[in-house]
């Protein structure tokens, strides 16, 4: 009787300090919506390609299906300057107005051609202007058809839109070679040159070349570069889905060590150049496909929509499990 009597006080001491321990912890923060969804999709076979890092994270492409002819300019503001100058960190995207901002298919194609610009340096060592291709090779790699005539057409504007857009940089483009941030405007093309179109010679192009611009070649050669999976990126569909992959490969790998990503809603809009809504029903009916899709694509675990200020929603990203950012794949792609 007494054993009883003392193991029921036991356990009924235990249960109290229980509860005293759980009424006191901090309620979590309410999501406005949570994605359950499991990694479903079969995973393709990795095809890792590296790019220029400043133009992974500087918001250079915007997502869409229809060319952008309206708008003046993108300005993204990054906050706080690295440089030690006074002020905000920012980049404006100038488009010429004739082909307006790069967009996705044009992400596409640069994607592209940074998988011929990594084996064109396998081949030659030290990367030289300027940087020749065919459209049909450009075609393969992007997994369309190369009889359709359009596709052809489609490569002929993308290098001039690449090679007309400019960018103006307060303090957010980096020089690898200088370790110096660079303040004021350049190009991602210096020059671009269609099949059939003079070179600089007079003769007619053979091919489809490229030349780099002066800061973009000296990061590539030291190796200011970032992988991404050219073929898990070929797999998606929605837009915002492939534009947010180089910007996702930076800002996961920044907090790869926590495990979890805290994005402003007004800054991710800022950042894509899409319309910010406050209604959280219009924000899922928007973000909601691309992330689900990247998640089914394993690029993070999950994903919610939590409250923030009343004004600016955050979205978190847990990425712990991501495959895409295991140090083991970012390793292999590093050697």
């Amino acid at each position: 009787m007494v054993r009883k009597y003392y193991t029921a006080s036991v356990v009924g001491a235990w249960c109290f300090v229980l509860s005293l321990l759980l009424a006191n912890m901090p309620e979590p923060p309410v999501p406005l919506a949570l994605s359950l969804l499991p990694p479903s999709r079969p995973a393709p076979a990795p095809d890792w390609v590296k790019i220029e890092k400043n133009l992974a994270a500087l918001g250079f492409f915007t997502p869409s299906s229809k060319r952008i002819k309206g708008a003046a300019h993108k300005t993204v503001v990054f906050g706080r300057r690295s440089d030690g100058h006074p002020g905000e960190a920012s980049t404006e995207i100038l488009p010429d107005a004739s082909f307006g901002l790069p967009i996705t298919a044009d992400q596409d194609k640069y994607l592209a051609l940074q998988k011929i610009i990594a084996d064109t340096r396998r081949q030659q060592g030290a990367l030289r202007n300027p940087i020749g291709f065919t459209s049909a090779e450009l075609l393969r790699l992007l997994g369309r058809r190369v009889t359709a005539g359009k596709n052809y057409d489609d490569i002929a504007q993308w290098l001039q839109r690449m090679t007309k857009t400019r960018i103006h940089s307060e303090g957010t483009v980096y020089l690898a070679g200088r370790r110096s941030w660079l303040q004021g405007e350049v190009r991602v093309f210096e020059r671009a040159v269609s099949f059939g179109t003079p070179l600089p010679d007079g003769r007619p192009a053979d091919r489809n070349y490229v030349w780099l611009s002066a800061w973009q070649l000296e990061n590539i050669q030291h190796n200011h570069l970032m992988a991404v999976d050219l073929a898990a990126y070929r797999s998606l569909r929605n837009h915002i889905a492939k534009t947010l992959v180089p910007l996702l490969q930076t800002w996961l790998a920044a907090t790869h060590d926590e495990g979890v990503l805290i994005k402003s809603y007004a800054q991710l809009c800022q950042t894509l150049h899409i319309t910010r809504y406050q209604q959280p029903s219009k924000i899922l009916e928007k973000l909601a496909p691309s992330l689900d899709e990247l998640q089914a694509a394993r690029y993070f675990s999950s994903w919610s929509l939590d409250k923030g200020s009343p004004s600016d929603p955050r979205l978190v990203i847990y990425h712990r499990h991501a495959v895409r950012l295991t140090p083991g794949a970012l390793a292999a792609v590093a050697r």
